[in-house]
């Protein structure tokens, strides 16, 4: 049986775990993150916590064949250095991967975490079997992974898959990257909740109260309350996934995929975004590509860092 080694690195945690060749995980652990040591203490933390796992697997060693480094912010996964990372600057310029070979005496290999989500998916979840798979991540931010002929398509700088900032509306909402009407303001987290508490500062009814947590209106709450017949925020999730399909389609006319795989916290509202998506796709885009296209829920939850890290080291030493 061969194995790999998955490390999901966050600005407050590293979760290490290790897969089978069938995408199960066989171990997996979590530790903190220590921002205010240097780059080369903090690559060193993680190759230890690797280690800690590795050895508590009581897999052989040789059977361990490579690690995978999901990781946010800008990288180059050619040479494995993390060129900007926001929330731990102290390995801005690190080469991360080559540190991790050097310490722990495996390949290692490192990309955007949003990239090895969608590997996960296309090796052991939603995309299993396919060959051309595109992966959404709606959360907090919109992130995007594309899979083309089996293999990650990264583009000449490495920034390929930046969906979230697709212009949806030339004169629409201003984004932080400097644009105006990118997807990511409509469907992430914050659009969703800004669309919904416009209505219901109007005093349109909502049933939401109830489900609130810590009187926070979240995407969750939304979900819960649309679930439970709340007209409001079905209306609301109705138009989050219209807006959706409408960039799904354009998607689908250019890269014509086998399926396009949703994931992140705002996926878990499923149908009652997914169904709207699916029909303003179908209606928008070319009928033989729509034809050929599912469009579904990402499968590997919460493990998705883990698997999907792993298999970027599945995917490198194939």
């Amino acid at each position: 049986m061969k194995y790999y080694v998955g490390i999901d690195f966050g600005g407050t945690g590293i979760k290490v775990g290790i897969i089978d060749e069938n995408g199960k995980i066989v171990i997996k652990d979590s530790f903190v993150t220590d921002p205010s040591k240097n780059g080369d203490e903090i690559v060193k933390h993680i190759a230890e916590c690797t280690q800690k796992v590795m050895d508590d697997s009581k897999l052989p060693q040789d059977d361990i064949l490579g690690i995978g480094v999901g990781c946010p912010g800008l990288l180059n996964p050619e040479t494995g250095q993390l060129k900007v990372v926001v929330n731990i600057p102290n390995l801005n310029g690190v080469y991360i991967a080559k540190g991790l070979t050097d310490i722990l005496g495996k390949p290692a290999f490192l990309d955007n975490d949003v990239n090895t989500m969608s590997l996960g998916e296309f090796y052991y979840g939603a995309g299993k079997g396919l060959k051309h798979v595109i992966a959404l991540t709606l959360g907090t931010g919109v992130g995007g992974g594309i899979i083309l002929n089996g293999e990650l398509y990264r583009g000449a700088s490495f920034t390929a898959g930046e969906l979230g900032h697709v212009s949806i509306a030339r004169d629409g909402k201003y984004c932080p990257c400097g644009n105006s009407g990118c997807l990511e303001r409509y469907v992430g987290r914050d659009g969703i909740i800004e669309n919904f508490m416009i209505s219901k500062n109007k005093g349109v009814e909502t049933s939401i109260d109830k489900y609130l947590e810590d009187g926070e209106v979240t995407p969750k709450a939304i979900a819960m309350a649309a679930g439970d017949g709340d007209a409001l925020s079905i209306r609301v999730l109705e138009e989050t996934g219209k807006i959706l399909g409408s960039v799904l389609a354009t998607l689908v006319n250019a890269l014509n995929p086998q399926a396009i795989i949703i994931g992140g916290g705002v996926s878990n509202a499923g149908e009652l975004i997914l169904g709207p998506a699916r029909i303003e796709m179908m209606k928008l885009a070319y009928s033989i590509p729509a034809n050929d296209v599912v469009l579904v829920k990402a499968k590997l939850g919460n493990d998705a860092g883990l698997v999907g890290s792993a298999s970027l080291a599945v995917a490198n030493l194939k």
